[in-house]
């Protein structure tokens, strides 16, 4: 019997990345998972998390838009992005940062710096559910990728799906803010990285397109509703999802072996054997994290 390739048998298409959207538009999902597209930030839902295509700068001396009650001067596009219960979270916590991006086409481009090291442009997504980094970037920094480097599935650009690790970066500074054990996926094929939700869940969120600031006032994550280890209830779910699917997958594969066959695709067996071993470390390790994040129990 020809055994089928292991790589065929348990890639499974879980998670996409982003899609870039068309510039000034502003992108969120409602409770329903249905996406919303929006040139208006004043439609945007309090607390939605929203992937922002800036607009272009205002010219100097336009004329300023009328607003419905008193007329301002300088009126300024800003829009806040938090999760549920930040602002509440925010207060008493105090300290703000304010972060100037850059404007690349219809993006949001930050200079970041990783372990103190290895300096990197992100893209800013607050819409994404994980946070992504260039291979080149960890192979700077030293942190080595092995065959027991925790995968997550993504969907790339050209549809097929692919285990890419998922590897912690001991710090991420960006101007003044500063984060520890910061999760990021790695990618071979990108030369930037990607700044998701994640990395801004610990933050109340306010952009300005026009003067191309980034405001964070940083939020006490164990008073924000809905978000456990800094990770909401789609991102939880999405992670568990994963590692059970490629669970069956290999049980799948495992059954597909005729007896009579098992002599023969004793390699394989093997693989699939040392694959099963290492698909439930990573499910006991992310049940051990949810547990000591206080993750619900059916969210796993």
């Amino acid at each position: 019997m020809r055994a089928p390739r292991l790589a065929a048998v348990l890639a499974a298409a879980i998670c996409a990345l982003a899609a870039h959207a068309r510039a000034d538009l502003y992108r969120w999902s409602d409770a329903d998972g249905r996406l919303h597209v929006s040139d208006d930030p004043s439609e945007v839902p309090p607390g939605a998390s929203v992937t922002v295509q800036p607009t272009h700068a205002q010219p100097p001396g336009a004329p300023a838009a009328p607003a419905a009650a008193q007329p301002q001067a300088n009126p300024r596009p800003v829009l806040s992005v938090a999760p549920n219960g930040a602002d509440e979270a925010a207060k008493g916590t105090g300290r703000v940062h304010v972060l100037h991006f850059q404007k690349a086409g219809s993006d949001i481009s930050l200079n970041v710096m990783l372990a103190e090291r290895s300096a990197c442009d992100f893209k800013v997504d607050t819409g994404a559910s994980l946070n992504t980094v260039p291979r080149w970037v960890v192979d700077e920094l030293g942190i080595e990728i092995t065959r027991d480097t925790p995968r997550i599935s993504l969907v790339g650009i050209s549809g097929k799906p692919a285990l890419v690790p998922v590897v912690v970066i001991p710090s991420v500074r960006v101007g003044t803010v500063y984060v520890e054990n910061v999760e990021m996926a790695v990618l071979d094929t990108m030369s930037s990285g990607l700044l998701g939700l994640p990395f801004f869940n610990r933050f109340q969120v306010q952009i300005d397109p026009v003067r191309g600031e980034l405001r964070l006032t940083e939020i006490d994550l164990d008073r924000v509703e809905g978000v456990y280890g800094g990770m909401g209830e789609q991102a939880w779910r999405q992670r568990f999802r994963q590692l059970r699917e490629r669970m069956a997958a290999i049980q799948k594969a495992r059954d597909s072996v005729p007896e009579e066959s098992e002599t023969m695709a004793s390699n394989f067996l093997e693989k699939l054997d040392r694959e099963e071993a290492k698909v439930q470390a990573e499910l006991n390790a992310l049940e051990d994290r949810a547990q000591q994040a206080g993750v619900p129990a059916s969210w796993r």
